[in-house]
């Protein structure tokens, strides 16, 4: 299968199959923009969109080549779902990502949505050592120029909760050696539709790489027949911890 590039800021690699995994990155250094997961979604055969942010500003000023600013994004998601005609739609990504992952994700109702290491809170993660840190800084000034504007989905809680019923599940992945994701999971994990797996080491550097190059676990959900809905275990009570030996997979 050929990827396409669909101006600078998406490429699409087509198939047959009836379902479309979109791959958001976060953070890119403004020197080497990448495509995030691309060496991680070859082992796909569904049809794949990727996407990155050439202005590191949770894709506000839209996906360059393809779009301007938020609303024309989710107007050409829309599209490009509608052209392919799939009946499952994937979104995967993680860190600074996620906002607009989710966002999007849940206004378009997608079926799954897979985060790693995902920042929920602006304001808090701002305030930590790692949004002190200089390759960050600039991503932190964006978070309070926000803040500052009162951006309604500067946490994520409040947004997932009210739409709780347009995404059949999220779910997300973080290590217990790193108190910052720990404390952004916590803002959203108990939500109905969310499902954590956490790893027992790692933070998160760490648990991203043994996502991609280790575990199978989100993959084999994500290429899964059918999407386990969290929703539903709550509700039939079957949700106690499933130990997988590397991380715990956890209803909290």
């Amino acid at each position: 299968m050929a990827v396409d590039m669909i101006g600078w800021g998406a490429a699409i690699e087509e198939s047959d199959s009836d379902q479309l995994i979109v791959f958001v990155s976060g953070y890119g250094r403004p020197t080497n923009q990448q495509f995030h997961f691309a060496g991680y979604a070859e082992q796909f055969t569904q049809n794949k969109l990727f996407l990155r942010d050439h202005a590191n500003c949770q894709y506000a000023q839209g996906i360059s080549g393809v779009t301007d600013n938020e609303e024309e994004n989710l107007e050409f998601l829309r599209y490009l779902i509608k052209k392919l005609g799939v009946k499952r739609v994937s979104f995967v990504s993680g860190s600074v990502g996620s906002h607009p992952t989710v966002i999007w994700g849940h206004k378009l109702g997608v079926n799954d949505i897979h985060l790693i290491g995902p920042v929920t809170d602006m304001d808090s993660i701002a305030k930590t050592d790692r949004g002190q840190q200089e390759a960050f800084q600039p991503v932190a000034e964006y978070f309070q120029s926000l803040l500052k504007d009162d951006y309604p989905y500067s946490n994520l809680r409040e947004f997932m909760k009210e739409n709780s019923d347009k995404v059949d599940s999220v779910d997300i992945y973080y290590g217990l050696d790193d108190p910052t994701d720990m404390a952004q999971a916590a803002f959203i994990e108990d939500l109905p539709h969310v499902r954590s797996t956490i790893y027992h080491k790692g933070d998160h550097f760490r648990v991203p790489m043994f996502v991609q190059r280790r575990d199978p676990d989100m993959a084999n959900r994500i290429s899964a027949p059918s999407v386990v809905r969290p929703a539903d275990m709550r509700k039939a009570g079957t949700i106690g911890d499933t130990e997988l030996g590397h991380a715990v997979v956890r209803y909290v």
